[in-house]
């Protein structure tokens, strides 16, 4: 069926309607007589060209519309969902239902008995796909509420009047089914093919674990464990590490699908990001294997930090110092005090830089430079060379000579004279914004309230003007009203010299904040937080880098979609916008299985990119990620991840809810269980639809109306030409 209409704009088309009426008289009796005299039925054509013409030019005017409408009858379409996943195969009686399945895919394909309605069969377990004539029960997830939602999607503009989803009731990821389905508006009719079959299972459920471990340093984790059946055996529970077992423990197995916790501890034997596994050995008619390992991946530092204390004289400084290093039991400090007759029992300062890379870092305490001579050399050296850090804090000592040449490459400031201790009024350290950022300056964990910490220290009352700060040193605080040529005087700087790190005070004394802070009865542990900070940001050698690109978990379980995270900073700390990201990644090579593929990452946030990976495979896997900037490829970045066996099927296997009753209750629908099930398609309620088609076209400004008029009016005035009509 069809319908066509012409529709004006307002109070216009009276307008018209007047206007044209008007011309028309004038027309009619413009073409009554003519002079020559012409006959009647040319008169009367003459006529008509010019009243249409006119007529369209005014009519233009009011803006009509003319609207073709077609009403055409949509058969009314029901999808099936069959779950495809692989916790279908641990339901009970599998063989039984799976035949059920097979008949019902049967029926989905064949159109015989259908009274007037379409039935559109798919698998669905990540995603949704067009059913095909043999089921796998392969898919690593259950996404019921995506797999909802694209359906949604596909059928925005078609009449579906119902779904039916068979499925065992296990939703283990993406959204949530239940406001899926009810967002589409239709009934879902739900078949239930569980429960799963209560066969004899151990698995490892959860590995809870820190982030950071330390080299030869005890690391505690907890192990959950449930089994089914096998109650009272004692089994091994391993955990490894590149093929070396860390740590054994006896357990004792519950039974009845009974969860057990142990703790359990293991000693890392080296430093970096490194992958452990927690195992237990399959058993006799055990069906499940793949859920007898857990991975999970830690953070190892160095066990315990080698820091040299050195100084040129006794202090307060150095005590109070020393004091607040020894508060953890990660460092080991040694002190060195220059000790011309050998009377105070200190290490000497040592001559070399291979002698002073036995140390973490090198912390040199108001050291006059004078005094290094030669090993000026050897501490750059060691700094820039063989990555050692460096942490001046500088007093009087320092401002009373000039600065070594040598020593002078190593600072992270230019000093233009030699460096003057100033006295000044009490002040408090002001915070630049990539201090507030700083790791070395967070003496309290709410980043909000930094300044205001800060301020609430005992004041400062002497600091050394050094100058100003390098190209590329990051100046933490500042004095918050000294200035040079305009810019406020550095107090805190860090900065990178060849390999190493290198951070300097200012302040001084540094010592009096612990002291009048316990003195008047307030907390005395920002002066310790700072050093500490300060230490663990120097020590460790995996800084916070200006680009990083990274998987946003080092284990994934098979199932889970592989995500990547990056972040780009250019040399001042601010975010690249303009960058492409490529990642590539290729499964090592003592992996059984995995995917080889590259993907393209996308822009979240200036600065920020994100890439979905999608599932792959298990096993182990390299990535290499190039940051190309301008045609120009500015890092390019290696890593490791893993996939591990373990899945989330296997994860949500016997955490079964109602989902599937939730989802019919809550649009409508009914639930069935698969011995219920015979008449699914009986009972359905199906309608047709009515789908509308409407095409419209405005006649105001429409070329083909003008082209007509001009047509008229130039027949018109071609005869009225020929004719030599006045």
């Amino acid at each position: 069926m069809a319908e066509i209409s012409l529709s004006f704009a307002d109070i216009w088309w009276i307008v018209s309607i007047i206007v044209t009426t008007g011309f028309l008289i004038f027309t009619f009796f413009y073409y009554r007589r003519t002079n020559p005299p012409l006959r009647k039925g040319l008169r009367v054509f003459l006529g008509l060209l010019r009243a249409v013409a006119i007529t369209l030019l005014v009519v233009m005017l009011a803006e009509p519309v003319l609207s073709y409408l077609r009403i055409s009858t949509i058969a009314p379409k029901v999808a099936v969902l069959f779950d495809d996943s692989e916790s279908i195969k641990t339901v009970d009686g599998f063989e039984r239902k799976k035949a059920f399945i097979e008949n019902l895919v049967g029926e989905t394909n064949n159109p015989e008995g259908r009274d007037g309605f379409e039935v559109h069969g798919y698998v669905f377990s990540d995603s949704v796909r067009p059913v095909s004539e043999e089921m796998a029960f392969d898919g690593k997830q259950t996404a019921l509420g995506d797999c909802l939602k694209q359906l949604e999607q596909k059928y925005r503009n078609d009449n579906l009047t119902g779904i039916v989803i068979a499925s065992d009731g296990i939703a283990n990821s993406g959204a949530d089914p239940i406001s899926a389905a009810r967002n589409l508006g239709v009934a879902v009719n739900t078949i239930d093919l569980g429960p799963q079959e209560s066969s004899t299972d151990i698995r490892v459920v959860n590995v809870t674990h820190d982030a950071v471990g330390y080299e030869g340093k005890n690391s505690q984790i907890e192990i959950e464990l449930e089994s089914r059946g096998f109650e009272g055996t004692t089994i091994p529970l391993r955990v490894r590490s590149g093929g070396k077992t860390l740590s054994s423990t006896e357990v004792t197995l519950t039974g009845d699908g009974a969860r057990k916790t142990v703790d359990v501890q293991f000693t890392p034997d080296k430093q970096g990001l490194r992958t452990f596994s927690v195992s237990i050995p399959t058993q006799p008619d055990e069906k499940l294997s793949d859920n007898n390992t857990r991975s999970f991946s830690m953070k190892i530092l160095k066990g315990k930090h080698r820091i040299l204390l050195a100084a040129s004289y006794l202090s307060w400084e150095l005590t109070f110092l020393k004091r607040a290093i020894e508060v953890s039991d990660d460092y080991e400090v040694d002190v060195s005090v220059d000790d011309r007759f050998g009377r105070l029992g200190y290490k000497p300062f040592p001559n070399t830089a291979d002698e002073l890379s036995a140390y973490d870092l090198l912390i040199l305490l108001d050291y006059p430079f004078s005094q290094l001579g030669p090993k000026a050399v050897e501490v750059k050296k060691y700094v820039s060379d063989l990555g050692g850090s460096v942490f001046f804090v500088l007093g009087y000592k320092f401002a009373s000579e000039s600065v070594n040449p040598t020593m002078k490459e190593l600072l992270p400031f230019m000093p233009g004279r030699r460096p003057q201790l100033i006295t000044s009024s009490d002040f408090h350290p002001a915070l630049t914004e990539m201090g507030k950022h700083h790791p070395v300056m967070e003496i309290t964990e709410k980043a909000a309230e930094l300044q205001q910490e800060w301020n609430s220290l005992p004041p400062f009352s002497a600091y050394i003007d050094i100058g100003v700060e390098k190209s590329g040193a990051t100046v933490l605080a500042v004095h918050p009203e000294r200035n040079i040529v305009g810019e406020l005087i550095p107090l805190i700087i860090s900065s990178r010299s060849g390999r190493g790190k290198v951070l300097t005070t200012t302040v001084s004394p540094l010592w009096k904040v612990d002291f009048l802070a316990a003195g008047r009865g307030t907390s005395d542990q920002a002066y310790d937080r700072f050093v500490q900070n300060s230490i663990r940001w120097l020590v460790t050698a995996e800084d916070a880098d200006r680009i990083k690109v990274i998987p946003d978990k080092p284990v994934f379980k098979s199932g889970e979609r592989v995500t990547f995270s990056a972040s780009l900073l250019d040399e001042s700390y601010q975010p690249i916008d303009d960058a492409s990201v490529i990642v590539t990644v290729a499964p090592d090579s003592t992996s059984e299985t995995g995917d080889s593929l590259t993907a393209s990452m996308v822009q979240a946030t200036p600065g920020r990119y994100t890439a979905d990976l999608h599932l792959l495979g298990h096993g182990k896997y390299n990535y290499k990620a190039d940051v190309v900037r301008l045609d120009e490829t500015i890092a390019e970045l290696n890593g490791k991840f893993q996939v591990e066996r373990f899945s989330l099927e296997e994860e949500t296997l016997y955490n079964r809810q109602d989902i599937l009753k939730e989802v019919a209750s809550a649009t409508g629908g009914r639930y069935f269980t698969a011995d219920s099930a015979d008449s699914i398609f009986a009972g359905l309620d199906v309608q047709s639809s009515d789908k509308r088609t409407r095409l419209e076209a405005s006649l105001a400004n429409n070329w083909i109306v003008l082209l007509i008029v001009l047509v008229l009016l130039s027949v018109e005035w071609t005869i009225r030409k020929r004719r030599q009509l006045l």
